[in-house]
């Protein structure tokens, strides 16, 4: 545990740690307390605001594949004390350039450095989805919608993760609203930029992704379709030679065209003539045609 000179800042490796040294502590304050019992019970976002109180925990990274795989940071914030748990000291050492002297000013500055961090992540994020689109730029197949799905359920993951910063940016203002001038601390103004800018990124992406997945979903009714409309066709030209085989099939005593010299011939000539008519007779009405295909990147090229 160590505390800063300009004002009372107590940080703490662990959970076990601060109970340690809350239980110390006479007299007990009952917003700890519950802050303490919610961390105890709690492994995720949540925000407490009280007049000139905000505590809380905030999950600062999250591995998509396994959520429940997490860190996060617990901090109680006041105007003369901030209690941070789970912070390392890198992180702390790092917001020196700021210059605070309130708690509010460390804490937000703390929250603008832990930005930065989804800054890489929503670049390598965005690198990712411009290979995804290359890939899937004529060549959408029955995959496809499985890597759009990945490429969701990430950017969902980073969205789930921005929110809470969202809340404590909103929250922070409520809390100490009698100390007016709070909001226009740099480290503040700061943490309040990065979010917007990581919303708006995260927003255009998601976007990007809803408009690759109704391409793929249209793609593939319209192949559907195209199956469909192969085998109608492949029935229907085929309808003749399966009922006329079927009739000549039977086992009558009494059928004429067994006795007929070139009932043979003629039977094969029906066949293809009556299949031949309903061929020409689709064509004409344009039923007949290519199935879907998606524009090839070589085909793009210009020679």
């Amino acid at each position: 545990m160590e505390s800063d000179s300009l004002f009372s800042w107590h940080r703490f490796l662990t959970l076990a740690e601060f109970e340690e040294y809350f239980h110390s502590q006479t007299p007990t304050d009952a917003f700890k307390l519950d802050w303490l019992n919610q961390l105890s019970t709690k492994d995720m976002n949540f925000t407490r605001v009280e007049l000139d109180l905000l505590y809380g925990s905030i999950v600062t990274w999250q591995n998509p594949a396994d959520k429940s795989d997490r860190r996060s940071i617990c901090y109680y914030l006041s105007p003369t004390e901030l209690i941070t748990i789970g912070l390392s000291e890198h992180v702390v050492s790092l917001i020196e350039p700021f210059e605070t002297t309130t708690p509010f000013e460390a804490f937000y500055a703390l929250l603008s450095l832990q930005m930065n961090t989804y800054f890489s992540g929503i670049d390598a994020f965005e690198t990712e989805l411009f290979l995804r689109q290359d890939e899937l730029r004529g060549s959408i197949d029955e995959n496809s919608l499985d890597s759009i799905f990945g490429l969701r359920d990430t950017i969902e993951n980073w969205s789930d993760l921005i929110v809470p910063f969202r809340e404590l940016v909103l929250a922070g203002p409520e809390a100490f609203v009698r100390q007016s001038t709070y909001t226009d601390a740099l480290p503040y103004r700061l943490a309040e930029k990065r979010v917007e800018r990581l919303l708006m990124l995260i927003e255009h992406y998601q976007k990007d992704i809803e408009v690759l997945l109704d391409l793929s979903t249209t793609v593939s009714n319209f192949r559907g379709n195209e199956i469909m409309k192969a085998l109608t066709i492949f029935t229907a030209v085929a309808t003749p030679m399966m009922a006329l085989g079927a009739i000549w099939g039977m086992n009558f005593k009494n059928m004429p065209e067994l006795d007929w010299k070139y009932g043979y011939a003629s039977s094969l000539f029906l066949i293809f003539l009556t299949t031949g008519g309903i061929f020409y007779w689709m064509k004409r009405r344009g039923w007949l045609g290519a199935l879907v295909r998606m524009p090839n990147k070589k085909s793009q090229v210009k020679k």
